[in-house]
């Protein structure tokens, strides 16, 4: 009986449908954020001890997610040449932002902010699709965030046009009411398309794609 089974199994089922994520990408987004535009390079590759991505940008972000629930095993933050931050998943959780350190013990995976373009590429969507994630916002605390496929559109960008899935992000912070969209590619690769936040001011937009 499918309702009996506990949480955490009906949350892998999200990952265990066969969903193949490439191993080995070269990414450019554009970025548009509080009126500038920027762009972010990210190279993902996969070996034994995970899928690896490098972002660069005006900072260096550089993660390990796990092959199978793709929840953020190490992660290292660093900011125009100064450490910033740094994220170690053993037996606990340990977060380190600016010297300042924090312990969680989680039963469920928990995903770093930083690197939600790769996992929510991870996820078996279909229009009735509702979860709730643990998200690491390190500024602050590991937090829940319902994430839910509320449409379809098709994407124009500077690769192509896509059909994708539009899915609501809100983030349960109890002093402030958040929600970020975000489009993910229907059909393989699954690739992150687009980004915006409720104003639609700030957005993240594919730009460059190459499959290794």
């Amino acid at each position: 009986m499918p309702f009996l089974l506990p949480a955490i199994l009906i949350f892998f089922c999200d990952f265990c449908n066969g969903k193949k994520l490439p191993g080995n990408e070269y990414i450019i987004y554009e970025t548009y954020d509080k009126g500038k535009v920027g762009t972010i390079e990210v190279r993902l590759t996969k070996d034994s001890t995970g899928y690896r991505l490098i972002y660069r940008s005006d900072r260096i972000i550089e993660a390990i997610l796990d092959t199978i629930n793709l929840q953020t095993l190490h992660l290292n933050k660093i900011v125009e040449g100064r450490w910033e931050l740094s994220v170690k998943k053993n037996h606990v959780i340990e977060v380190n932002y600016r010297g300042r350190k924090k312990y969680y013990n989680e039963s469920m995976p928990v995903y770093d902010r930083h690197t939600l373009d790769y996992v929510l590429r991870g996820f078996d969507y279909h229009q009735d699709f509702k979860r709730r994630i643990r998200l690491n916002v390190p500024e602050f605390m590991v937090i829940n965030a319902d994430i839910e496929v509320v449409g379809e559109d098709s994407i124009s960008t500077p690769v192509g046009t896509f059909n994708c899935w539009k899915i609501l992000m809100t983030p349960r912070i109890f002093f402030k009411k958040l929600s970020f969209y975000f489009y993910i590619e229907k059909a393989f690769p699954y690739r992150f398309v687009k980004y915006t936040d409720a104003s639609g001011k700030n957005s993240i937009t594919l730009k460059e794609y190459k499959l290794n």
